[in-house]
């Protein structure tokens, strides 16, 4: 088992070659990571700019706009792992730790309705 810094790079180097690693990604790059990328950063933007327009409809002062687009993002993050029950669970406990940190519950529900479709009543 490595010990050092050296010995861990020592052994990398002895089990890959470089030039294979460099190889083996190039070739996926266009097939699998490009289209993966494009496909989360657009759920990501699409799902800011929603934010935005509610927040911007709602008329949160450019102050306090942070925490609403903190707990937009929160929401987001979970939509890529969570759907469903679980979903709105996540959202009910966001939306419990955001209106004690200070933001209104009226807006945080607009923004729960416009990034999942659905605000539980609990």
């Amino acid at each position: 088992m490595p010990v050092s810094f050296t010995d861990q790079l020592n052994k990398y180097a002895a089990k890959y070659d470089g030039t294979n690693v460099t190889t083996v990604l190039t070739a996926i790059l266009t097939t699998v990571v490009e289209p993966r990328y494009e496909a989360a950063i657009s759920a990501i933007v699409a799902d800011r700019e929603a934010a935005r327009k509610v927040i911007e409809e709602a008329g949160v002062p450019p102050g306090r706009q942070a925490l609403y687009f903190a707990f937009a993002q929160a929401l987001s993050s979970a939509k890529l792992s969570h759907s469903g029950s679980v979903l709105a669970l996540v959202a009910q406990a966001l939306k419990a730790r955001f209106v004690a940190m200070g933001a209104d519950a009226t807006v945080i529900d607009q923004l729960i309705s416009a990034l999942i479709g659905t605000v539980s009543y609990y």
